[in-house]
């Protein structure tokens, strides 16, 4: 009676696309925290003394202009 039929059910979504998407982010995600990682240990990355600095005297001489040790002339 009435003629009208049921409404047909759609049809299952496939679940791989979903997979794939989320495999794809978490990649995406992983990729970003190592460049992240590697930019922030770049920077620590060449200092060779800690925040105290070194307590060593240095070595010093007197040096002409030029770049060599100024003799004494007698």
């Amino acid at each position: 009676m009435g003629g009208k039929s049921q409404p047909q059910m759609p049809p299952p979504v496939d679940q791989s696309v979903y997979d794939k998407t989320a495999e794809a982010e978490a990649q995406a995600a992983a990729e970003k925290e190592k460049m992240l990682g590697s930019k922030k240990k770049g920077m620590y990355g060449t200092i060779l003394t800690s925040g105290e600095g070194l307590e060593d005297e240095a070595e010093t001489s007197k040096t002409v202009l030029g770049g060599g040790v100024k003799k004494n002339k007698k």
